[in-house]
């Protein structure tokens, strides 16, 4: 009997609230404070944001254009003319991404025209990781190294680019990743002081004044009589004569002709007394 008068009352009260147009949540509702209107918030126009203000909520996009963002650091705006725009029922999230080529047009010709196919961070523009993507497509863009690796055959034209130039796009790898080198503590620099194009690394170039030690890694032979000989042929340098690598010098390059006349009608070829230049023995 008693639950029956509390449910009645309960009713006659909820139904006297909505003849009155008071719902229970709005009752509950009206005794909250409505905030204060301040026109004074805004008086002024916002100021445009800076990158500082982005990156508050962009937090890793600000670091890489901080870090390694190279012509890209400037306001962000300059790509993304709308933001903060995305609906996904009113527009595409790629509608809203500036296009690379807005700025850029074709840099790399027509062919490399998936500019996120490589450069996958645009925050990070410079930095390529994607070697196996570009593989096939280097001499598009590389063709005088494409060129010298055909016209100046080596175990380099053997290799894929992607075996020296490994990690990322613009790696220049050490000659000792592959090569020991011709002596013990020989450092890059010397290496590419004879070796100058390292596409075509058979032409070899002998500046004055290389270091001997590099012969004598398949020169060992001339190089230990050259070593020991009491001649004036030990006081200089492979390079002085041998110019180029494999060139054959001629003695009167040098020496002119350094004995009188009749001699030189009689033994027109020096090395017919003069044995071995590396060494100078008179035959007698």
């Amino acid at each position: 009997m008693l639950f029956n008068k509390l449910i009645l009352t309960v009713t006659v009260v909820s139904l006297a609230l909505l003849l009155s147009g008071v719902t229970p949540r709005t009752a509950l509702a009206a005794d909250k404070a409505l905030p204060v209107a301040d026109p004074s918030l805004y008086a002024n126009e916002p100021a445009a944001l800076q990158p500082e203000d982005c990156g508050q909520c962009h937090v890793g996009q600000f670091g890489d254009l901080k870090s390694e963002g190279g012509k890209h650091r400037f306001s962000c705006q300059g790509c993304h003319e709308r933001f903060h725009a995305y609906n996904p029922r009113k527009n595409n999230y790629d509608e809203l991404m500036p296009v690379c080529a807005d700025c850029h047009g074709q840099p790399h010709g027509a062919k490399q025209v998936d500019c996120l196919n490589c450069h996958t961070n645009p925050h990070a523009p410079r930095t390529v990781p994607a070697m196996d993507r570009l593989a096939s497509s280097c001499a598009d863009c590389h063709t005088g190294p494409a060129k010298e690796l055909k016209q100046f055959p080596s175990a380099h034209t053997e290799q894929g680019c992607q075996s020296c130039h490994h990690e990322k796009h613009g790696y220049i790898p050490n000659c000792f990743e592959c090569h020991d080198g011709h002596y013990e503590g020989q450092t890059d620099q010397e290496c590419a002081n004879c070796h100058t194009q390292v596409h075509a690394p058979l032409q070899i170039a002998f500046p004055r004044g290389s270091d001997a030690k590099n012969c004598a890694s398949c020169h060992d032979g001339v190089y230990a009589k050259w070593t020991k000989t009491p001649s004036k042929h030990g006081e200089v340098l492979c390079s002085m004569c041998h110019q180029e690598h494999g060139k054959i010098p001629n003695c009167r390059d040098c020496h002119g002709e350094p004995h009188d006349k009749r001699q030189h009608e009689m033994f027109s070829n020096c090395l017919e007394c003069h044995i071995d230049v590396h060494d100078l023995p008179v035959k007698r």
